[in-house]
């Protein structure tokens, strides 16, 4: 078996899709090294795998979420963070000697470090491919973006003129440098049109496991009759303006709604719910989704394609660019609607999600498309085909594994 390293983003969108895949690969006898942030330890090693705090200090999750609300602000802080954790696992590498080097599309720190040690790599992207899909992006929000980067362009060329000058002009590059392998945790059609890519993207659809999720429900409160979930995800949940327009549009209406705002938000400030709610800081939300008709949400990659996955139509209230993206994408699929979609996003009111809902639950073509979307991320395999294109990989690249894998690797082949 292979030792391979699982280089990551502190983000909870970035983490949750690998942890199901880090869980196989344990099971099938591989060593895996899990860097990331310190504070996701508890939540990753239930996979089994050896966790590795990043060093500090970090940016917080809040503040990288933050700075996604404008690819610039993304850019910038990944970029400050590239220096040192570079050179940790440069030396970390040196010490570990894996076999493989899996790197979350954003973490530039693992593709730097596996190439000064000629490691094989290995992209995992749990977003869209951007490259190449300037069509989903739109002309209008192109020419925003490239207004708001101008003024910091020359230090981005600055940073990036340095880190070739101290790793390697062909050990660096961009933000995202994708590899001989990319994972793209979606369906292909799913995903938005792109000639960009190529045979080395493979769809291997949400990686979903249940058992890797905490939270619990009252289901014996649900009625019967249509039922809702609410939710703004891991980091955007303390948008109270959001809450209260939730509570004036359907605190009157016939549907049961189910809200999840957050593990930090305190419930108190919200007072009474309305009787038809039921509010939780936090609720299993696989088990949760198998039971509504509509899902109302941020629109996170990860949340997105939960809700899909079990062919739930959604209302999608981004509250960053990525997520526009793929509120984008599920109208696109006629799968949902998008609201809140223009700067600054997330900003909705009581009637206009009244409408959506109202227009959703009345229009069985949406659940048909949502349905359809949901079938393909199901056929794409999840983490069981991601695990078996790391090791078609890995055993493929034979040659860079240590005699005892090599080994193995026949064995497998058998």
């Amino acid at each position: 078996m292979a030792k391979i390293a699982y280089v990551g983003l502190p983000a909870h969108g970035h983490t949750n899709p690998t942890l199901p895949v880090m869980k196989e690969l344990v099971q099938h006898g591989h060593t895996v090294l899990y860097y990331n942030a310190a504070f996701f330890q508890e939540k990753v090693t239930p996979t089994g795998v050896d966790f590795r705090a990043l060093p500090e200090p970090l940016p917080t999750e809040r503040e990288i979420s933050e700075a996604l609300h404008e690819f610039i602000n993304a850019s910038l802080i990944i970029s400050g963070m590239s220096r040192p954790l570079t050179r940790y696992l440069i030396d970390a590498f040196e010490q570990e000697q894996p076999d493989l080097v899996i790197y979350d599309s954003t973490a530039m720190w693992g593709y730097i470090a596996a190439r000064t040690h000629s490691i094989p790599q290995i992209c995992c992207i749990t977003t869209f491919v951007l490259d190449g899909s300037q069509g989903a992006i739109g002309l209008g929000t192109m020419v925003r973006f490239f207004w708001s980067a101008l003024p910091h362009i020359p230090k981005l060329l600055s940073w990036r003129r340095s880190m070739a000058q101290e790793f390697g002009k062909d050990n660096s590059g961009g933000i995202t440098e994708y590899a001989d392998l990319n994972i793209v945790f979606t369906s292909k059609a799913f995903h938005p049109g792109n000639n960009f890519i190529d045979g080395r993207f493979r769809f291997v659809g949400p990686s979903l496991e249940p058992t890797l999720r905490d939270g619990d429900f009252p289901f014996e409160q649900l009625r019967d009759g249509q039922k809702v979930y609410i939710s703004l995800g891991t980091v955007n949940h303390l948008d109270n303006a959001f809450y209260q327009a939730v509570f004036e549009a359907f605190a009157d209406h016939p549907a049961q709604f189910i809200l999840s705002v957050g593990k930090n938000t305190d419930m108190a400030q919200f007072g009474a719910s309305p009787d038809n709610f039921i509010v939780r800081n936090y609720v299993p939300q696989l088990d949760v989704l198998q039971r509504v008709d509509v899902f109302i949400t941020h629109g996170g990659m990860n949340s997105v394609h939960e809700g899909l996955y079990y062919g739930v139509p959604e209302i999608v209230v981004p509250h960053q660019f990525e997520q526009l993206l793929n509120g984008k994408r599920v109208v696109q699929t006629g799968a949902g609607l998008l609201l809140g979609n223009t700067r600054p996003y997330g900003k909705v009111t009581a009637p206009e999600l009244r409408t959506a809902l109202d227009t959703l639950l009345s229009n069985p073509q949406y659940q048909q498309n949502a349905q359809h979307i949901g079938a393909t991320l199901r056929a794409a395999g999840g983490y069981w085909q991601a695990v078996k294109e790391i090791e078609t990989f890995l055993y493929g690249s034979a040659a860079h594994l240590p005699k005892a894998t090599i080994s193995q690797a026949n064995i497998s082949r058998n």
